[in-house]
C-alpha cells in the first residue's frame, strides 16, 4: 500500500442502518492533511444526510486511528506551514462539527497511539471503543504548537481545566484504561476486534428511536455547544500563528533530530510584562 497517492484517505460503507468509515493512508497513520480532512469530512456530511443511516462508526487501517496533523508535510513547507494550516482547517473545523452535531450516534473504533488532531477527532464521537494498546498523547507541546480539531474544547468538557491544561503541558502519554477511567474513551475491548464491536455497537444504536437518539443529542450539546465553532476557529488561527514562531521551529528539528526541544524564545507580547 506504501506509495499509493491514488487510495481514498475516508471511505465510506451503509449496511443495516449504519455508514461505516474507514480511515486509510499508505502509511498506516491517518495523518490528517488537507485531503484526509476534506475526504473524511465527505463521508460523515453524506452519512449525515441519509436517511438509512441511524449511526455512524469510524474505524481505519494502518498501526494507528489517527496520529494527528501530517507533520511530515511541515518539513517539506518550510515558511508555508501557515497557510497549510489555514487550508487544512477550512475543512477539519466544519468534520469535527459535523462529528458532534451529527444526528445520528456516532462511534470511534479507535486503536494504536492517537495523537494531536487525532483526539479531538476521537472526542467528537458520542462513543469511542478502544483497543487495550491504545494511547493518548496531546504531542502539541513538544512542537511548540497549540492544540486543533476542538481538542482544547473536548479536554476542557471531558477532563476540566486543570487536568486538560496538565495533559498539555505534562505532554504526557495516557493509556487506554487510564483514558477510560478519565473519561475520554467509552470501552476498552479486550475481547474482540475493536473495529467489530464498534461496529456492533452502530449497529444496536442504528435499530433505536432515531429521532429520539437526535433530540436527546441536541440537548445534552446545547448546554455548552455555542462555542464550539468559535473555538476551532480559533484553534485554527493560533495553530497556524505559532507555526511561524522560533519554538517551533526548535521542536520540529528536535523531532527530526530525535532529541528534547530547547524553547527559549519570550512570547510576543509578554516582554516586560
Amino acid at each position: 500500500m506504501a506509495g499509493d497517492d491514488t487510495t481514498p484517505r475516508a471511505a465510506l460503507d451503509v449496511a443495516d442502518g449504519v455508514a461505516t468509515i474507514t480511515l486509510r493512508d499508505p502509511d498506516g497513520i491517518n495523518a490528517i492533511d488537507d485531503r484526509m480532512a476534506r475526504e473524511y469530512r465527505t463521508c460523515v456530511e453524506e452519512a449525515n444526510d441519509r436517511d438509512d443511516v441511524g449511526a455512524i462508526v469510524t474505524v481505519a487501517e494502518g498501526r494507528s486511528w489517527c496520529m494527528g496533523g501530517a507533520v511530515a508535510s511541515f518539513v517539506k513547507l518550510g515558511d508555508g506551514v501557515p497557510d497549510f494550516v489555514r487550508a487544512v482547517g477550512a475543512d477539519l473545523n466544519p468534520l469535527v462539527e459535523a462529528i458532534h452535531r451529527s444526528p445520528k450516534v456516532t462511534v470511534a473504533g479507535v486503536h494504536g497511539p492517537i495523537a494531536g488532531a487525532g483526539i479531538g477527532l476521537m472526542l467528537a464521537h458520542d462513543v469511542v471503543v478502544a483497543d487495550p494498546r491504545t494511547s493518548l498523547t496531546v504531542a502539541y507541546h513538544r512542537l511548540g504548537l497549540t492544540p486543533d480539531a476542538g481538542v482544547t474544547y473536548f479536554l476542557v468538557r471531558e477532563l476540566g481545566y486543570r487536568r486538560a491544561l496538565a495533559f498539555y503541558l505534562g505532554d504526557a502519554t495516557m493509556r487506554a484504561q487510564e483514558a477510560a477511567d478519565a473519561g475520554l474513551l467509552t470501552l476498552v475491548d479486550d475481547d474482540e476486534a475493536v473495529a467489530d464491536r464498534a461496529r456492533a455497537i452502530a449497529v444496536r444504536h442504528a435499530a433505536g428511536p432515531r429521532s429520539a437518539h437526535a433530540t436527546t443529542k441536541r440537548l445534552l450539546r446545547q448546554v455548552d455547544d455555542a462555542i464550539l465553532r468559535e473555538q476551532t476557529a480559533d484553534e485554527i488561527r493560533s495553530l497556524a500563528e505559532e507555526t511561524g514562531t522560533a519554538d517551533f521551529r526548535e521542536g520540529l528539528q528536535a523531532m527530526l533530530e530525535r532529541r528534547a526541544p530547547s524553547f527559549g524564545a519570550t512570547p510576543t507580547g509578554v516582554a516586560g510584562s
